[in-house]
């Protein structure tokens, strides 16, 4: 794993500007432009995204960390880097309206606390899960904006629920950095932050509102990414800076037994999700926190491409490689992988690259005007709902969303392709 795929048959541009501090290491100017003239990047990103509606979701310098939307894409929830989690409603004109629950927010302590995830917790736009930094997992119900319940972890925890295997562990109450809820929203997972050596997935049942268990022996450093399966309730995967994927099948009696699969990624794991090729496939895709771009198969851990973050400022049409920012990976109805990614200076470029053996433009979005931090995407419409540093929530919709094309030309076949199989080696 330690090659690295060729780009796109392109030669990966130097920065445009740089210069070597006291210590030799090369430092990035905040200079940038496109490789290209405007006229040939509107030849390749066909696709043009506009700013349906957009709204500031505070006055302070507040930034958008999370984003989450409900199955129908009807309602819209924010996570602040204040604490405050603020509420959507997309209404039929595909307009951002807050809505009658606009805010929740979390209780003061005299610890500063942090959102770490928002998540609905089923099918409808009602029971919103809300992750806090200290540990907590909150459940509101936005009829009424009052909490329901609260997930957290036992000072003294004992697993004795056959699903998790049988151990007695006595543990101090730990932070955590993200959490999921499996796709019939029974079970809750987190992953903690690494303390004096312990870093563990904690299990709760949703209906009776305790803990069932932990896996504490397949991570070593923080646990930066949690995603279950989207169908399959009892699959789930996890990621960490100790640069390693596990893919576990939570029904199975022991945390051994539970992991199915260790991926090597030789790099620290920002953000996984779930995806399915067009032959049915699980892939799991993986930006790093040096902006690289992972794929692999769910099954054994084969790699299906991998690019790193030269490569993808030459497919998105940019000179300087230090200020690419790799936003989040999404799926499409008819199988296709979109990459979003952007720019760091002022964050005025989004756009929008494929996945098909190499990575090939696709969309771009007139008049972002932010360091984009998160998205949501609708499979259905093709809208793209982006938060950011700026403390904007943004609506975008394609000029001509009606078009036989698309906005992603159905051609999956970058997903085909099997290399040799990942070592499960920790690369650190």
């Amino acid at each position: 794993m330690k090659g690295k795929l060729s780009s796109q048959g392109e030669v990966c541009p130097s920065p445009s500007g740089s210069y070597h501090d006291e210590s030799g290491v090369s430092t990035a100017l905040i200079v940038d432009e496109d490789t290209c003239s405007r006229e040939e990047l509107e030849g390749l990103f066909k696709v043009k995204f506009r700013i349906e509606d957009e709204s500031a979701v505070s006055l302070n310098r507040d930034y958008v960390l999370n984003l989450a939307a409900d199955s129908g894409f009807t309602r819209i929830v924010a996570g602040l880097s204040s604490a405050v989690v603020h509420i959507f409603d997309v209404n039929a004109e595909r307009a951002l309206q807050i809505s009658s629950v606009a805010t929740v927010s979390t209780p003061r302590t005299n610890d500063r606390v942090g959102i770490c995830g928002v998540r609905f917790l089923d099918d409808t736009p009602n029971c919103l899960l809300v992750g806090e930094s200290n540990g907590i997992v909150r459940l509101y119900d936005l009829r009424t904006q009052r909490e329901q319940a609260r997930f957290e972890e036992n000072i003294e925890c004992t697993q004795s629920f056959s699903s998790f295997g049988r151990r007695n562990l006595r543990i101090s109450r730990k932070a955590i950095n993200c959490f999921d809820s499996n796709s019939n929203g029974r079970i809750i997972c987190t992953g903690t932050q690494q303390r004096q050596g312990d870093v563990c997935l904690l299990f709760y049942d949703v209906r009776q509102r305790q803990q069932l268990g932990t896996y504490f022996e397949s991570h070593e450093d923080d646990i930066t990414s949690l995603h279950f399966h989207y169908k399959n309730p009892d699959i789930l995967c996890s990621g960490s800076t100790d640069g390693l994927i596990n893919v576990f099948d939570i029904k199975e009696a022991t945390e051994d037994d539970a992991l199915t699969t260790t991926i090597n990624t030789e790099c620290s794991v920002q953000k996984l999700n779930w995806h399915k090729n067009i032959y049915e496939q699980d892939v799991i895709s993986c930006i790093t926190h040096t902006n690289d771009f992972h794929v692999y198969f769910a099954d054994e851990g084969d790699i299906v491409s991998k690019f790193d973050r030269c490569q993808i400022t030459a497919a998105t049409k940019r000179k300087n490689e230090f200020n690419c920012n790799v936003v989040d990976a999404h799926s499409t109805e008819n199988g296709d992988l979109l990459l979003l990614t952007g720019t760091t200076n002022n964050g005025e470029v989004l756009r929008t690259l494929r996945l098909n053996k190499n990575l090939l433009p696709v969309a771009d979005f007139i008049g972002n005007k932010q360091l984009v931090r998160a998205s949501v995407f609708d499979k259905k419409s093709g809208a793209v709902v982006t938060g950011g540093e700026s403390g904007f929530v943004t609506f975008w919709a394609t000029e001509n969303p009606g078009k036989e094309d698309g906005v992603l030309p159905s051609c999956s076949s970058g997903l085909k392709i099997k290399n040799k199989k990942s070592k499960k080696n920790t690369p650190y």
